[in-house]
C-alpha cells in the first residue's frame, strides 16, 4: 500500500506538460538572408522554441519545434535552402530518458537530477553534517513564498576573499544545480583529504546558490522547457520574467523582449523580480569579500567575461580572460571537453540586464564570469543524468583554478 501511495505520489509530482513528436532542429545559416529569415522566425512564430537563438553565421541556431508546426518549418527551410539537422528526434523520450530513476523513492541523490524541496534538505544536511564548513541562509524568498538558499563552504577565519556561484538563474538549466550540488560535497569531502582542497578552503571562502530560480525550477516539475520566474505579470495571464535580463546594468538595451509572454521579458523594471532583488542585494552587503563572481548556466560549453550589451572589452579583460583560459585548460584536463572562452558578446550575441554585467560593474568584482556548462547541442537542456557526475568533476577543476587566484591575489 505504501509503494502503491509513493508511486501516485511521485506520478502527480511529475505529472508534466508533453511534448510528444516534438523535436529540437539544428540550422545552419549560411548568408544574411538567411539569418533575417530566422529572425523573422523567431519573432512571429511564438510557438517556436529558440534554445540557440539566429545571431551569426559562425552559430548555427537549435530551435524546439512542437509536432504540429514540424511540417511548416522544414519545408520554409527547404524552400529558402537552409541545411538542418535533427539534434533531438522526440523530446518526450529524451526527457523521460534524462532521469536515471523513472519510479524513484524520496531523498536525494547526486547522480541524478532532484527537487527543489531535495535540494533544500540535502543543503540542511550539509549544514547538520559539516557544522565547522558550512552555514545556510534564507536571502530572500519568491513570489510562491520559496526559500532562496545561500550556503557558505569555507574553514575558520574572517574577512577571507570569497568565490561566489549563483545556479540556475534559467530554470530548465537542471544540469547546473546538480553540478553545483556534487562540487559542495567536493570541497567539503577534500577538506582534511586533499591538500589543495584543504589549502583553499583554509584561504578562500565559497558561496552557492543552486538554485536562484526557485519558483522556475518547481515549475519544471509540470513543464521541463520552463524558463522564467513565476511572479505575476501585471495586466497579462503571462508569468514571469528572463531571470538574466532583469539586473540593473543596461536593462533594457539589447536582447531582450518587453512582451511579458516572452521567455526573455526582461520585467516591468530592474529588478523586479524577488530572485534577483535577493541576490543583488546580498551581493552588495557582502562585496567587499567577494572576489569571484561565476553565473551558471547550460548549455553550449563557453566560459564568458562581460559585456552583455556591447562588443566593447572591459578595462580588466586581460586578466579576466587569462584566468578564463586556465579554467577552461583545466576543466578540458578532467574529460576532454572543450570550453570556450571571451566577452560573451563576441562569442554569443548582445544581451543586456545580465548578472555578469551587473557584478563587474556595479558590485566591483572583478572576476565575474558567465559559464555554460554541456553540452553543445547533442542533448540540450535534456542533459541525461549519467553526465552529471562527469560535468560536476570538469566544472569543479575549473573553480578551483579560480579559487587559486583568488587565494593568490587577495
Amino acid at each position: 500500500m505504501k509503494a502503491l501511495l509513493l508511486l501516485s505520489m511521485v506520478s502527480v509530482a511529475f505529472a508534466t506538460k508533453r511534448f510528444d513528436g516534438e523535436q529540437v532542429l539544428r540550422i545552419h545559416p549560411e548568408h544574411e538572408g538567411h539569418l533575417e529569415k530566422l529572425v523573422r522566425l523567431e519573432r512571429s512564430e511564438q510557438s517556436l522554441d529558440f534554445w540557440q537563438g539566429p545571431t551569426s553565421l559562425s552559430r548555427p541556431v537549435d530551435v524546439r519545434v512542437p509536432k504540429d508546426l514540424l511540417g511548416k518549418v522544414k519545408t520554409l527551410l527547404e524552400k529558402t535552402g537552409m541545411e538542418y539537422t535533427v539534434m533531438v528526434d522526440d523530446l518526450q523520450q529524451s526527457i523521460r530518458m534524462a532521469r536515471s530513476r523513472h519510479i524513484r523513492s524520496a531523498g536525494f541523490n547526486f547522480d541524478d537530477y532532484n527537487t527543489y524541496n531535495e535540494i533544500k534538505e540535502q543543503l540542511l544536511d550539509f549544514a547538520w553534517s559539516y557544522p565547522s564548513l558550512v552555514s545556510i541562509s534564507t536571502i530572500g524568498r519568491s513570489c510562491e513564498n520559496r526559500d532562496i538558499i545561500a550556503i557558505k563552504v569555507g574553514a575558520a577565519g574572517t574577512n577571507k576573499p570569497a568565490v561566489f556561484l549563483e545556479g540556475q538563474l534559467h530554470a530548465r538549466d537542471w544540469i547546473v544545480s546538480a553540478t553545483l550540488m556534487y562540487n559542495i560535497k567536493f570541497l567539503l569531502e577534500g577538506y582534511g583529504s586533499d591538500n589543495q582542497t584543504t589549502s583553499l578552503m583554509d584561504q578562500v571562502d565559497f558561496y552557492f546558490i543552486p538554485v536562484t530560480n526557485v519558483d522556475g525550477y518547481a515549475y519544471t516539475a509540470n513543464d521541463r522547457m520552463w524558463k522564467k520566474t513565476r511572479c505575476l505579470n501585471s495586466g497579462t495571464a503571462c508569468l514571469g520574467a528572463d531571470a538574466n535580463r532583469n539586473w540593473d546594468d543596461h536593462w533594457h538595451d539589447t536582447g531582450s523582449s518587453t512582451n511579458p509572454c516572452s521567455d526573455k521579458y526582461l520585467g516591468s523594471r530592474a529588478f523586479s523580480e524577488p530572485e534577483t532583488d535577493a541576490v543583488s542585494d546580498w551581493v552588495l552587503e557582502n562585496s567587499n569579500n567577494l572576489k569571484a563572481y561565476l553565473s551558471v548556466h547550460a548549455y553550449g560549453q563557453y566560459w564568458m567575461t562581460p559585456y552583455g550589451w556591447t562588443s566593447a572589452h572591459p578595462l580588466d579583460y586581460d586578466e579576466q580572460a587569462d584566468l578564463a583560459e586556465r579554467a577552461v585548460n583545466a576543466i578540458r584536463s578532467v574529460n576532454g571537453k572543450r570550453f570556450t572562452y571571451g566577452t560573451f558578446t563576441n562569442l554569443l550575441y548582445a544581451a543586456s540586464g545580465m548578472s555578469c554585467d551587473w557584478a563587474y560593474t556595479v558590485a566591483g568584482i572583478k572576476y565575474s564570469y558567465t559559464i555554460q556548462l554541456r553540452d553543445t547541442g547533442q542533448y540540450g537542456f535534456v542533459l541525461p543524468a549519467d553526465q552529471i557526475r562527469p560535468s560536476a568533476d570538469e566544472f569543479f577543476a575549473g573553480l578551483l583554478v579560480v579559487a587559486e587566484q583568488v587565494a593568490a591575489e587577495y
